[in-house]
């Protein structure tokens, strides 16, 4: 798939510079992880993700005192001391224990299941209004400015640096185009500290 949107992205570039159209690139990744809501959005998910880590913890502990609960059970009865009916009702116990353990341990696998849709909804959410407001803030610098096609540059195998506008859009966005630059750094400082 992304090759097929290179591949047009590409067709349209060389197409619409020989009918002399007004075109411009953008760095999508930039624009998305520099987005005024970007971080306060990975916090949430951070923080949902350690609200449902928690939920299944406690679960697991829940299970774990089920867990402890059936082998006093077990042991109880292993007594050679016990009369039949009390044998029997041990028995009985120790299936019941048995059954609460299997059922919280599928609850605890849809619990689980539940989570991660959730999460992954909510991340998809959150880059969804994030990247409508990026291709909103496009749109309008396109209209005012006179472009006839504004890529995302990081679709392209190439695109000369002066058809880049992604600054103009930061500046749109709110965003001070230096970080940009900034961000740049810290991810070389980190790429060349892993070395």
């Amino acid at each position: 798939m992304k090759k097929v949107m290179m591949m047009a992205a590409v067709a349209a570039t060389f197409a619409a510079t020989a009918a002399g159209m007004k075109i411009g690139t953008v760095n999508m990744v930039d624009l998305v992880r520099l987005h005024p809501q970007h971080e306060s959005n990975r916090t949430l998910v951070k923080t949902t993700d350690a609200d449902y880590k928690t939920k299944l913890d406690a679960k697991q502990d829940e299970l774990k005192e089920i867990a402890e609960e059936g082998k006093k059970a077990q042991g109880d009865l292993q007594n050679p001391m016990l009369s039949t009916t009390a044998r029997a009702d041990a028995q009985k116990k120790l299936e019941n224990i048995q059954k609460r353990f299997l059922e919280g341990q599928q609850e605890m696998r849809q619990m689980a299941s539940r989570f991660q849709g959730d999460l992954s909804e909510l991340e998809a959410r959150l880059i969804k209004l994030e990247t409508d407001d990026i291709r909103a803030k496009i749109n309008t610098y396109a209209k005012e400015h006179g472009y006839d096609l504004i890529a995302d540059g990081t679709m392209l195998a190439f695109s000369k640096e002066s058809l880049d506008v992604t600054d103009a859009i930061l500046k749109a966005m709110g965003v001070d185009p230096a970080k940009r630059k900034e961000k740049a750094k810290e991810k070389e400082k980190k790429a060349d500290e892993g070395k």
